[in-house]
Protein backbone atom coordinates (compact mmCIF):
# COMPACT_ATOMS: atom_id res chain seq x y z
CA UNK A 1 0.00 0.00 0.00
CA UNK A 2 1.09 3.60 -0.87
CA UNK A 3 1.30 6.24 1.37
CA UNK A 4 -2.47 7.62 1.06
CA UNK A 5 -1.49 11.54 2.27
CA UNK A 6 -0.15 14.18 1.40
CA UNK A 7 2.49 14.28 -1.09
CA UNK A 8 4.16 17.48 -0.18
CA UNK A 9 5.55 15.88 2.90
CA UNK A 10 9.01 14.33 2.88
CA UNK A 11 8.13 11.12 3.99
CA UNK A 12 11.23 9.93 3.94
CA UNK A 13 12.26 12.10 6.46
CA UNK A 14 9.61 11.00 8.99
CA UNK A 15 9.95 9.06 12.02
CA UNK A 16 6.90 9.66 13.99
CA UNK A 17 3.29 9.88 12.81
CA UNK A 18 1.18 11.02 15.80
CA UNK A 19 -3.06 11.47 15.90
CA UNK A 20 -5.97 12.77 17.08
CA UNK A 21 -8.81 10.81 18.05
CA UNK A 22 -12.01 11.95 17.88
CA UNK A 23 -13.18 12.77 14.26
CA UNK A 24 -10.04 11.62 13.28
CA UNK A 25 -9.96 7.60 14.00
CA UNK A 26 -13.34 7.79 13.54
CA UNK A 27 -16.41 9.18 12.88
CA UNK A 28 -17.45 10.92 16.10
CA UNK A 29 -21.67 11.32 15.27
CA UNK A 30 -21.21 7.76 16.28
CA UNK A 31 -20.09 8.59 19.46
CA UNK A 32 -22.56 11.36 20.18
CA UNK A 33 -25.68 9.53 18.28
CA UNK A 34 -25.36 6.84 20.96
CA UNK A 35 -24.78 9.42 24.45
CA UNK A 36 -27.65 11.60 23.48
CA UNK A 37 -30.18 8.43 22.84
CA UNK A 38 -28.80 7.41 26.00
CA UNK A 39 -29.21 10.89 28.10
CA UNK A 40 -32.85 10.91 26.10
CA UNK A 41 -33.78 7.72 27.34
CA UNK A 42 -32.36 8.11 31.41
CA UNK A 43 -33.45 12.20 31.73
CA UNK A 44 -35.85 12.95 29.18
CA UNK A 45 -37.77 10.43 26.93
CA UNK A 46 -38.72 13.27 24.28
CA UNK A 47 -37.42 12.39 20.74
CA UNK A 48 -37.92 15.85 19.69
CA UNK A 49 -35.04 16.64 22.32
CA UNK A 50 -32.83 14.32 21.11
CA UNK A 51 -33.16 15.45 17.76
CA UNK A 52 -32.27 18.93 19.28
CA UNK A 53 -29.39 17.78 20.90
CA UNK A 54 -28.20 15.91 17.78
CA UNK A 55 -28.89 19.01 15.59
CA UNK A 56 -27.21 21.68 17.81
CA UNK A 57 -23.61 19.55 18.06
CA UNK A 58 -24.02 19.34 14.01
CA UNK A 59 -23.85 23.25 13.73
CA UNK A 60 -21.70 23.83 16.95
CA UNK A 61 -18.90 21.03 16.99
CA UNK A 62 -18.10 18.40 19.86
CA UNK A 63 -15.88 21.36 21.78
CA UNK A 64 -19.60 23.57 22.69
CA UNK A 65 -20.15 23.91 25.88
CA UNK A 66 -23.86 24.90 26.57
CA UNK A 67 -25.73 22.08 24.65
CA UNK A 68 -26.90 20.84 27.76
CA UNK A 69 -28.06 24.15 29.28
CA UNK A 70 -29.55 24.85 25.93
CA UNK A 71 -31.48 21.45 25.99
CA UNK A 72 -32.79 22.05 29.36
CA UNK A 73 -34.58 25.38 28.53
CA UNK A 74 -36.03 23.18 25.71
CA UNK A 75 -37.41 21.05 28.82
CA UNK A 76 -40.89 21.78 30.06
CA UNK A 77 -42.19 21.22 33.37
CA UNK A 78 -38.99 20.02 34.44
CA UNK A 79 -38.72 18.63 38.02
CA UNK A 80 -35.09 19.54 38.37
CA UNK A 81 -33.32 22.62 38.60
CA UNK A 82 -30.89 23.00 35.58
CA UNK A 83 -27.50 22.91 37.48
CA UNK A 84 -28.84 19.46 38.43
CA UNK A 85 -29.90 18.54 34.92
CA UNK A 86 -26.60 19.34 33.37
CA UNK A 87 -24.73 17.90 35.88
CA UNK A 88 -26.33 14.83 35.45
CA UNK A 89 -26.12 15.12 31.71
CA UNK A 90 -22.18 15.17 32.11
CA UNK A 91 -22.43 12.51 34.33
CA UNK A 92 -23.56 10.23 31.66
CA UNK A 93 -21.67 11.38 29.30
CA UNK A 94 -18.58 11.29 31.33
CA UNK A 95 -19.00 7.83 31.90
CA UNK A 96 -20.04 6.57 28.96
CA UNK A 97 -19.03 3.41 27.18
CA UNK A 98 -19.85 3.61 23.16
CA UNK A 99 -19.78 0.98 21.14
CA UNK A 100 -17.89 1.84 18.39
CA UNK A 101 -15.48 0.44 15.55
CA UNK A 102 -13.05 1.90 13.34
CA UNK A 103 -13.76 1.26 9.37
CA UNK A 104 -12.01 -1.07 7.17
CA UNK A 105 -10.35 2.02 5.42
CA UNK A 106 -8.64 3.13 8.93
CA UNK A 107 -7.69 0.02 9.56
CA UNK A 108 -5.73 -0.60 6.42
CA UNK A 109 -4.26 2.77 6.39
CA UNK A 110 -2.86 2.38 10.78
CA UNK A 111 -1.89 -0.64 9.37
CA UNK A 112 0.31 1.22 6.58
CA UNK A 113 1.83 3.90 9.28
CA UNK A 114 1.82 1.23 12.02
CA UNK A 115 4.66 -0.72 9.51
CA UNK A 116 6.28 1.99 8.71
CA UNK A 117 6.24 4.74 11.40
CA UNK A 118 6.52 4.51 15.14
CA UNK A 119 2.80 5.75 16.20
CA UNK A 120 1.11 7.89 18.83
CA UNK A 121 -1.65 9.40 20.08
CA UNK A 122 -2.98 12.53 21.86
CA UNK A 123 -6.38 12.58 22.91
CA UNK A 124 -7.56 15.83 24.29
CA UNK A 125 -11.34 15.33 26.48
CA UNK A 126 -12.82 13.72 29.89
CA UNK A 127 -9.69 10.96 30.18
CA UNK A 128 -12.06 8.01 31.27
CA UNK A 129 -14.04 8.68 28.42
CA UNK A 130 -11.58 9.09 25.82
CA UNK A 131 -9.97 5.91 27.59
CA UNK A 132 -13.72 4.01 26.58
CA UNK A 133 -13.53 4.99 23.40
CA UNK A 134 -9.70 4.10 22.98
CA UNK A 135 -10.91 0.61 24.17
CA UNK A 136 -13.69 0.41 22.26
CA UNK A 137 -11.99 1.22 19.32
CA UNK A 138 -9.37 -1.61 20.09
CA UNK A 139 -6.70 1.33 19.63
CA UNK A 140 -4.39 -0.78 21.88
CA UNK A 141 -3.90 -2.78 18.71
CA UNK A 142 -1.57 0.08 17.67
CA UNK A 143 -0.46 2.62 20.40
CA UNK A 144 1.85 1.27 22.84
CA UNK A 145 1.05 2.84 26.45
CA UNK A 146 4.28 4.88 26.88
CA UNK A 147 2.52 6.39 23.22
CA UNK A 148 -0.63 7.48 24.42
CA UNK A 149 -1.31 10.88 26.25
CA UNK A 150 -4.67 11.19 27.71
CA UNK A 151 -4.64 15.19 28.10
CA UNK A 152 -7.43 14.78 31.04
CA UNK A 153 -4.95 12.71 32.95
CA UNK A 154 -2.30 15.64 32.81
CA UNK A 155 -3.95 18.49 33.94
CA UNK A 156 -3.72 19.31 30.31
CA UNK A 157 -6.71 21.78 28.44
CA UNK A 158 -9.53 19.41 27.56
CA UNK A 159 -10.87 20.51 24.45
CA UNK A 160 -7.62 21.25 22.50
CA UNK A 161 -3.80 19.45 21.93
CA UNK A 162 -1.38 21.47 24.60
CA UNK A 163 2.47 22.06 23.40
CA UNK A 164 2.96 20.10 27.00
CA UNK A 165 1.57 16.64 25.25
CA UNK A 166 5.08 16.37 23.30
CA UNK A 167 6.98 16.36 25.98
CA UNK A 168 5.11 13.91 27.64
CA UNK A 169 5.91 11.78 24.52
CA UNK A 170 9.14 12.76 24.02
CA UNK A 171 9.29 12.44 20.21
CA UNK A 172 10.82 15.22 17.99
CA UNK A 173 8.57 17.31 15.97
CA UNK A 174 10.87 17.95 13.22
CA UNK A 175 10.60 13.68 12.22
CA UNK A 176 7.14 14.10 12.84
CA UNK A 177 3.79 14.41 11.42
CA UNK A 178 0.42 15.33 13.51
CA UNK A 179 -2.57 14.02 11.66
CA UNK A 180 -6.33 15.90 13.01
CA UNK A 181 -9.43 17.11 12.03
CA UNK A 182 -9.96 20.66 13.38
CA UNK A 183 -8.14 23.99 12.92
CA UNK A 184 -7.30 23.38 16.61
CA UNK A 185 -5.09 20.73 15.28
CA UNK A 186 -3.35 22.43 12.83
CA UNK A 187 -2.56 25.27 15.23
CA UNK A 188 -0.97 22.99 17.56
CA UNK A 189 0.70 21.30 14.78
CA UNK A 190 2.38 24.52 13.72
CA UNK A 191 3.24 26.21 17.26
CA UNK A 192 5.11 22.24 17.92
CA UNK A 193 6.87 22.89 14.68
CA UNK A 194 5.24 19.48 13.33
CA UNK A 195 4.13 18.89 9.81
CA UNK A 196 0.18 18.69 9.54
CA UNK A 197 -2.90 16.82 8.10
CA UNK A 198 -6.16 17.94 8.14
CA UNK A 199 -8.68 14.53 7.85
CA UNK A 200 -11.95 13.58 8.59
CA UNK A 201 -12.53 10.43 9.56
CA UNK A 202 -9.18 9.18 7.60
CA UNK A 203 -10.41 11.03 4.54
CA UNK A 204 -7.96 14.24 4.11
CA UNK A 205 -8.92 17.30 3.86
CA UNK A 206 -7.54 19.62 0.82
Amino acid sequence: MKNPFSSSIEWNKIKNVCFDMDGTLYDEFDFIKQVYQVINEKLINEKEIEDFMLNRWLEKGSSYPKIFEETYQRIYNSKTNEKDFVENCLNIYRNFKPELKISFRVKNYLDFFNKNFNLYLISDGYAQLQKNKFNSLKLNNYFKNNNIVFTGDHGLEFYKPNINSLSLLEINPEFSVYIGDRDVDQKFAKKANMQFIKVYNMFEVL
